[in-house]
């Protein structure tokens, strides 16, 4: 079972440094994995749609309408963290115009079906791809204050790029593509 704390002490492991019991256990290493995994986690999900990680809502629309530009302000979930794709109907054909300003989407549509990626926090919903990115993510940054090493950081940035970029492609194959409207050209041509 994969948890947080097997995460951090994957990544205390790449750069040679102690492992720990638990976040919260007051350590140096304890309290930088602590204060480094939920920023790190969600900005790596914020980088790719992961699949383990999209999901659908019809939004609630809120009684203020935005000052101008759009007719409707809705409120984003709680766990968004990127927006895929914003719809008007729960066909999920087309799409809409719209804004995000601050925890609100605005548009002209009177209904709002969003697919987004939301903030997934188990671990065990998380492929053992993404872990082993977030972990060697999670060590690149520790690689300064705990190991006090320029090199180790530049080598935990490497594997990084590298894992990142094969667990993206891993987890694009798994996914079949979205379906790109037709463009002028090829709808005029019928």
């Amino acid at each position: 079972m994969a948890t947080e704390v097997g995460i951090c002490n994957s990544a205390l492991a790449k750069i040679g440094a102690k492992r720990i019991a638990s976040l919260t256990e007051g350590s140096k290493n304890a309290n930088i994995c602590n204060e480094q995994y939920e920023k790190l986690r969600d900005d790596l999900l914020r980088a790719h749609v992961w699949n383990f990680a999209v999901t659908r809502r019809q939004l609630a629309r809120l009684s203020e309408a935005p000052a101008f530009e759009f007719q409707y302000k809705y409120q984003l979930p709680s766990d968004w963290l990127r927006t895929i794709s914003v719809h008007d109907n729960a066909e999920g054909a087309g799409t809409v115009a719209y804004r995000i300003e601050g925890r609100t989407l605005h548009t002209a549509a009177e209904q709002v079906y969003l697919r987004y990626v939301r903030r997934a926090e188990d671990p065990n919903e998380m492929t053992a791809d993404f872990r082993e990115v977030l972990a060697t993510l999670i060590a690149r940054e520790l690689a300064i204050p705990l190991a006090n090493s320029n090199t180790l950081f530049q080598l935990m940035d490497d594997r990084f790029r590298g894992r990142f970029r094969r667990a993206r492609s891993a987890d694009s194959v798994e996914d079949f593509p979205d379906r790109m409207p037709a463009g002028s050209w090829a709808t005029a041509r019928g």
